[in-house]
């Protein structure tokens, strides 16, 4: 049985395994890289699993998501979704949604959060469903924003305001510079 929930700081390991697991296996899906990020510090992965939300299968992480809420004073109404990851032999059965509503719902929680937005690669199509499911509508797209070895990807930024539905609006199309 799946069960979500955090981990204790002392399990800082077993975050780091998943999370560099994750940078391996799905490299174009997050910003870092296995070579960063395996040279952090214990205290700075101490640190990150308090964001976090886990997936766990008798005990074990399968699956994480991370929630943050900007500090800035005229960001203190936005919320972050980032870090998610299901482990291949989970996906298809609901677990990252299960993750997903939780950290929402935690969300939800501060009451003065009233948006939660996040980036996803455009090729991600099971992502972005579950996003696109909990209520997240597309608003943006910076082409060939990603580099991972020679291939480039295109993020799509998605928002959630909470309290209310809002319907996807097409993105304009680019404007070019013309001239020197």
């Amino acid at each position: 049985m799946i069960e979500i929930g955090e981990l204790p700081a002392d399990r800082w390991k077993d975050y780091k395994n998943l999370r560099l697991e994750a940078l391996e296996k799905e490299p174009m899906a997050f910003g870092s890289s296995p070579e960063e990020e395996s040279e952090l510090a214990e205290e700075t992965w101490r640190k990150r699993i308090m964001d976090v939300l886990f997936a766990l299968d008798d005990d074990e992480p399968v699956g994480m998501v991370a929630y943050v809420f900007e500090k800035s004073v005229k960001f203190k109404h936005v919320a972050g979704i980032y870090g998610f990851y299901v482990r291949a032999g989970y996906r298809g059965q609901g677990v990252g949604s299960r993750l997903l509503e939780e950290a929402l719902r935690r969300i939800r929680m501060n009451k003065a959060i009233i948006k939660v937005k996040l980036a996803v690669i455009s090729e991600q199509r099971e992502a972005i469903g579950v996003y696109e499911k909990a209520g997240f509508v597309v608003t943006g797209r910076s082409e060939k924003d990603l580099k991972v070895g020679k291939r480039l990807y295109t993020r799509m930024f998605m928002e959630k305001m909470l309290g209310q539905t809002r319907k996807s609006r097409p993105l304009a199309p680019a404007v070019r510079a013309i001239g020197p």
